[in-house]
């Protein structure tokens, strides 16, 4: 069940969009600051060319324009290339590179403006004096300056999103879940296999690494697939989706062929460092849970309902019945079969441990898990 590239391009581009909105918003504040508040610069408002509306209207296409092209160069290029790097130094080698390329587009941009109100060679000593002097300006500096702050913003922001799950930071910020309320959600229960084996083998250091490894391999499908992390427990994580995004194209299900591939996909890499390609179980369920601020020194969004420990035993049967998934029927009738043709195979009407209602557990028939 592999993920469509429309679904993955939706949701690198609804990141693009955060950034270029973020960016123009920073855009008219800076314009605001310059009409109001910045007195040191009179000779500005003095010039006769001067106009708000322009300045404003200028400022607006250029931040929009920048916005979407940092975002595009964050997204797609520069997004878990230093992932296994420290969140700090990830946050600050993005914000190096995007600084320097700004830096550079701005040379050029000066020097271009230059090279055609001088009527000079671009390639010309004056044009390249006209840029240093240009960047020496206290006025100008202070525009960089606080686009380097901007920036480091961006990518704090991008770095702290993918770190609690999409939302999440929004959530905590506008204080939805400071009061508890009851929602409907989906959860995954994703359980590495046979790993206190895997671990007295290779060493519990070694061990550690492998786990880093393989929810840093995971991510991406989660993500693609509109999920959050929710915890990560030993050699367990659970993945959330709101029930619309986790029953759209069968996501909360997608999800975890599209793991399973990314995990085969580099699986010689898992051989060559540990010897072993880690695998998994999962079990996935959903329904009603009281979501809400939980803590003080560490306030997190916590989730609290009977449909997790469900879930968990749903998860713990996969052995029992020799299987890699199990799902409720009661996730299956919410995403229903069409228009994503999914062929399941019944498991059957199950006791679950501490559970007096039998819950209908269902698998994926293996032949049908490419499609």
């Amino acid at each position: 069940m592999k993920l469509g590239l429309s679904a993955k391009l939706q949701v690198k581009l609804s990141k693009v969009f955060w950034v270029t909105l973020l960016w123009t918003i920073f855009g008219v504040l800076e314009v605001l600051y310059i009409h109001v508040l910045s007195f040191d610069f009179p000779s500005f408002k003095a010039l006769a060319t001067y106009s708000f509306q322009d300045l404003l209207l200028a400022n607006l296409i250029a931040v929009f324009i920048g916005g979407m092209i940092a975002g595009c160069i964050l997204v797609f290029i520069l997004r878990g290339r230093f992932r296994n790097s420290s969140f700090m130094m990830s946050v600050f080698l993005n914000t190096l590179i995007l600084f320097l390329i700004l830096l550079v587009v701005i040379g050029i941009g000066t020097g271009i403006y230059n090279s055609y109100q001088l009527n000079i060679p671009f390639f010309s000593h004056q044009t390249f004096i006209r840029v240093i002097k240009s960047f020496l300006s206290y006025f100008f500096l202070s525009k960089l300056i606080l686009w380097l702050i901007i920036i480091f913003i961006t990518n704090l922001f991008l770095d702290v999103n993918d770190k609690y799950g999409a939302g999440v930071l929004r959530q905590l910020i506008m204080g939805k879940y400071h009061h508890p309320r009851e929602e409907e959600r989906i959860f995954m229960f994703l359980d590495m296999k046979g790993s206190t084996g895997i671990a007295e083998r290779i060493g519990h250091i070694k061990f550690f690494e492998l786990l880093h490894d393989f929810f840093r391999d995971i991510t991406d499908p989660i993500l693609f697939t509109n999920g959050s992390i929710y915890q990560y427990i030993g050699d367990e994580v659970i993945i959330v989706w709101k029930i619309p995004t986790g029953v759209k194209n069968a996501n909360c299900i997608r999800c975890f062929y599209n793991i399973r591939e990314t995990i085969s996909r580099n699986s010689a890499e898992y051989m060559e460092k540990y010897g072993v390609i880690p695998d998994f179980k999962a079990g996935i369920h959903c329904g009603k849970v009281t979501i809400g601020e939980m803590g003080v020194l560490k306030r997190d969004i916590v989730f609290s309902g009977d449909v997790l420990n469900t879930t968990a035993r749903i998860q713990s049967m996969c052995n029992e019945f020799g299987v890699k998934l199990l799902m409720s029927k009661r996730l299956l009738d919410k995403i229903g079969m069409a228009p994503n043709r999914i062929d399941t195979k019944k498991i059957g009407n199950i006791s679950l441990k501490g559970k007096k209602k039998k819950v209908v557990l269902y698998t994926i028939e293996e032949e049908q898990t490419r499609v």
